[in-house]
């Protein structure tokens, strides 16, 4: 301890307790001004700092607020731009799907001069329908009818089985209620359309009906004969993907894979009226046709079966 008061340091704050007396008696014996020149010295550049800094802060914040305001007017105006470009798209996108529809119009009426059809897009389905049935946006106010036939330019797609005002339900191709007769263009080979869940499940449909000297193969292209006045004939059915005997081993059948995507048609067209509708032509059947009906059985007083109809 004693070393300590002999030390360079201990020196130094004697020294500085001693400058500190004597400012202090200079001050009162001057008066205070020296001190407040002194610190006025001191705080003034930090007065001008905080005055500029204030000065800063304030325009600063006009300058954001004016900014936010310009970008909330701006935000709005893109706003409206955008919901004016997407009413525009969907404008276009509508013109593009009329367009299409229409071109098909024009194409199936150059081939049948006799067909109403009435332009519709799907506007439900029922996910728990195994057999792919869906509502369109026309109905009964519109010209539709119970059964008329349900297409797209690439073919039959099913039926109308319910009507309502503005709306209609469609029964497809795969449904079990759906029968179709149908005839092989190549072969002139007929038979009916039938489904089952197990084949709607697989996508495609049973040719029945066919005898065992039918000579339908793989490929063929299978077309609506138009007997029963349901549909009119000619329409595109499916191309045959594979040929079997049935259980009893003496008829056949083919599996036809639908040329129009049942699953996810979105627009389609009901044919309201066409040349020959409700009408049974059987007077219109060919010699083929009548050859592939189920034989009578040997006996004078049978009558010829008739040939396989739409339902």
């Amino acid at each position: 301890m004693k070393d300590f008061f002999h030390t360079r340091s201990f020196k130094i704050l004697i020294a500085s307790v001693f400058v500190l007396l004597g400012l202090m008696l200079y001050t009162t014996s001057v008066g205070s001004s020296v001190t407040a020149n002194l610190l006025g010295f001191i705080s003034s550049p930090m007065q001008k700092i905080s005055t500029g800094v204030t000065a800063n802060a304030a325009a600063l914040s006009e300058e954001l607020t004016r900014s936010a305001d310009e970008l909330e007017a701006e935000n709005e105006a893109l706003r409206e731009e955008n919901q004016n470009l997407r009413e525009q798209l969907v404008d276009y996108y509508q013109l593009k799907q009329q367009n299409e529809q229409y071109k098909t119009v024009l194409e199936l009426k150059e081939q049948n001069q006799d067909f109403q059809m009435l332009p519709a897009t799907v506007i439900g389905r029922d996910p728990n329908d195994v057999f792919y049935s869906f509502s369109i946006d026309q109905g009964y106010l519109n010209g539709v009818s119970k059964n008329d036939p349900v297409i797209t330019g690439d073919g039959v797609v099913g039926w109308v089985s319910e009507v309502y005002a503005t709306s209609s339900q469609v029964t497809t191709l795969f449904s079990p209620n759906t029968k179709i007769g149908a005839i092989a263009q190549r072969t002139r080979d007929t038979g009916v359309t039938a489904c089952d869940i197990t084949l709607a499940d697989q996508g495609v449909i049973k040719l029945a009906y066919l005898t065992s000297e039918n000579t339908i193969e793989e490929g063929d292209i299978i077309t609506t004969t138009g007997l029963s006045g349901m549909y009119p004939k000619n329409l595109l059915i499916g191309t045959v993907t594979e040929i079997a005997y049935e259980d009893n081993g003496v008829t056949q059948y083919a599996l036809l894979e639908p040329f129009v995507d049942v699953k996810n048609v979105r627009d389609v067209f009901v044919l309201t009226d066409f040349s020959g509708k409700g009408e049974i032509a059987i007077t219109e059947q060919t010699e083929d046709e009548a050859q592939a009906s189920p034989s009578p059985s040997p006996s004078p007083s049978a009558s010829p079966s008739p040939a396989p109809e739409d339902e």
